[in-house]
């Protein structure tokens, strides 16, 4: 099974020795040579990339707040804001026994629920 090397380096495919490993780690980041761009479309893809990844953890995080505050009990604090606790989401593991849950349940909650006062966690 010979091994393909990239049309710049096509010398280095008969090299027997690490240099070969070191050149390759040492141009891996090198892309005006790899991919024959110049530096102008290198920094719009990078611009770019980072929009993306961006958009990624901004849709991680508003997916978080909104489960978290789609449990909450937001409305019934608004009516009545001295007897009722802010909850920011009740725990609907089916793992949790009952042992378990009263224990993470305080005062008289109907069902388990985490007691916070963050308005997230």
């Amino acid at each position: 099974m010979a091994l393909r090397f990239p049309r710049f380096s096509q010398g280095l495919a008969q090299d027997p020795t690490t240099r070969r490993i070191w050149f390759g780690i040492a141009t891996t980041h090198d892309f005006k040579s790899h991919d024959n761009i110049n530096e102008k479309c290198l920094y719009e893809n990078i611009f770019a990339s980072h929009f993306g990844q961006l958009a990624i953890i901004f849709l991680w995080t508003f997916g978080n707040l909104f489960h978290v505050a789609w449990q909450r009990n937001f409305k019934s604090w608004v009516q009545d804001p001295l007897l009722v606790r802010p909850i920011a989401h009740a725990i609907w593991d089916p793992h949790f026994g009952q042992p378990v849950g009263e224990s993470l349940t305080r005062g008289d909650a109907l069902n388990l629920e985490n007691i916070t006062y963050s308005g997230v966690y």
